[in-house]
């Protein structure tokens, strides 16, 4: 009778470590599985950082290529102004224009005529250029 409890506990033992092998098993599995999605996420992300810094280089690359045409743009614009006085008259009524200086300075200060110092004055104090 006691050999008969001792294999009872035996066999009860054994059960419950199968038990818990099982249960093992599949918390195992279930961790596998999270990390492979956590793989894939991060494996979607560096593509993604990697694209966005590609993006980001050609953005860089496009804004030094316009700041180097505006600055020539800008060069250029100020040699012709040198060059012609009337161009340059112009120039300075277009800039007291934006800055709302009233017709009769323009006229003054630019030698324009009262026609073209009321026209420089509404088209550049309206946001035009």
């Amino acid at each position: 009778m006691e050999n008969l409890w001792l294999m009872a506990a035996v066999v009860l033992l054994a059960v419950i470590a199968v038990a818990g092998l099982v249960g093992q098993r599949r918390s195992a599995a279930r961790q596998d599985a999270a990390v492979r999605i956590l793989q894939n996420d991060l494996r979607a992300l560096c593509n993604a950082a990697v694209g966005m810094g590609d993006r980001v280089n050609q953005l860089e690359r496009r804004l030094r290529q316009l700041s180097e045409r505006q600055e020539a743009l800008g060069l250029r614009q100020e040699q012709f102004d040198q060059e012609d006085p009337e161009v340059r008259s112009y120039s300075q009524a277009i800039k007291m224009a934006h800055k709302g200086a009233p017709v009769d300075d323009l006229i003054e200060v630019c030698g324009l005529s009262r026609g073209e110092a009321e026209l420089v004055a509404m088209m550049h104090r309206l946001g035009g250029d």
